[in-house]
């Protein structure tokens, strides 16, 4: 499985870092989690072919996690149309939302609704499955004081194991126990609701082979969590937009 970051900053964009979105790739087909970045043009200057992504996959509603997901889909229903993808959004207003949006801007039943792109409601429970990647939802409670989901995905691809946060809890830092309890290759954690010192004590318990913080801010975080990697079990790497790293 292959990693690249479109996407690291927090809340906002920065010079340097767009909002969040990671690809997922496996030999055949990409899935990309979560489009804070501009997804489409971010797979264009990788050189990735757009006609192997085959799932979106949204953690929550907040606009630095879905911006750029109107766009993806709309050029795929109006002009790249060898394009098939599932998209899962966490909520129903979601979905409802973007149907709207689409069926405004692009006035054309033709274009969409369309057997192509498909809008899906992703819950607890839910598995996606393909052949290639299986991905499962696990929910965090990021939106509780709001009564709203949100999800971190676990990505399982040829004997790999990846897990994306997603944003989590600011008091509980709660990604799911079973990162304490079975190693993952890669854990994906977010840096940006809760001091640095704390996430780095929280990992000591992580049994990943490599700990990947994004969505990090305040910056001095970054050294903060450098300082403190000799104490944790797991490996730290700083992803960068446009990195890439084979797990």
């Amino acid at each position: 499985m292959k990693l690249t970051f479109l996407g690291t900053s927090h809340g906002v964009p920065a010079p340097d870092r767009y909002c969040q979105s990671i690809l997922a790739e496996t030999e055949n087909h990409g899935y990309i989690i979560d489009a804070g970045a501009p997804v489409f043009d971010c797979l264009l200057r990788q050189g990735v072919d757009i006609n192997k992504i085959r799932a979106v996959f949204i953690t929550h509603m907040h606009d630095d996690h879905v911006d750029y997901l109107l766009g993806l889909i709309s050029i795929a229903c109006w002009y790249y149309t060898d394009m098939r993808f599932d998209v899962f959004l966490p909520e129903q207003k979601g979905i409802d939302a973007v149907t709207a949006f689409l069926e405004a801007t692009l006035g054309d039943s033709s274009f969409f609704p369309n057997d192509r792109v498909r809008l899906r409601l992703m819950g607890e429970g839910e598995v996606y499955q393909d052949g290639e990647m299986k991905v499962t939802p696990f929910p965090t409670e990021h939106l509780r004081a709001q009564n709203r989901p949100a999800y971190g995905y676990l990505l399982e691809s040829g004997g790999k194991r990846v897990y994306i946060s997603g944003d989590l809890n600011g008091e509980k830092i709660d990604y799911p126990a079973f990162l304490e309890e079975e190693p993952v290759d890669a854990f994906v954690v977010e840096c940006a609701h809760f001091p640095a010192e704390r996430l780095a004590e929280r990992l000591k318990g992580c049994r990943a082979r490599q700990v990947l913080p994004v969505h990090v801010w305040p910056l001095e975080k970054y050294d903060i969590l450098r300082q403190a990697e000799s104490t944790l079990p797991c490996p730290l790497a700083y992803p960068a937009d446009g990195d890439s790293y084979v797990i």
